[in-house]
């Protein structure tokens, strides 16, 4: 599956968890736009986007919680 991929890639490499999320949004942010103004075909893309910051928030509070005050992944 991607998504286990998606997950394993974060969790594997040393990926700063923040600027990975602050990407994903402003890359929605553009795609909320563009969906406004009826230039958007590709609608899924939201979805998918808003999965990936979920999953990045997943993973930075897994860390909270472990005890890890970085925010990147060993």
């Amino acid at each position: 599956m991607a998504d286990n991929k998606f997950l394993e890639k974060l969790r594997g490499g040393k990926t700063n968890l923040v600027e990975e999320q602050e990407k994903y949004q402003k890359e929605l942010m553009e795609l909320k736009f563009k969906l406004s103004s009826g230039q958007l075909k590709e609608t899924h893309k939201i979805k998918d986007l808003r999965r990936s910051i979920a999953k990045l928030k997943t993973l930075e509070r897994e860390n909270e919680l472990e005890g890890t005050d970085e925010r990147k992944i060993k």
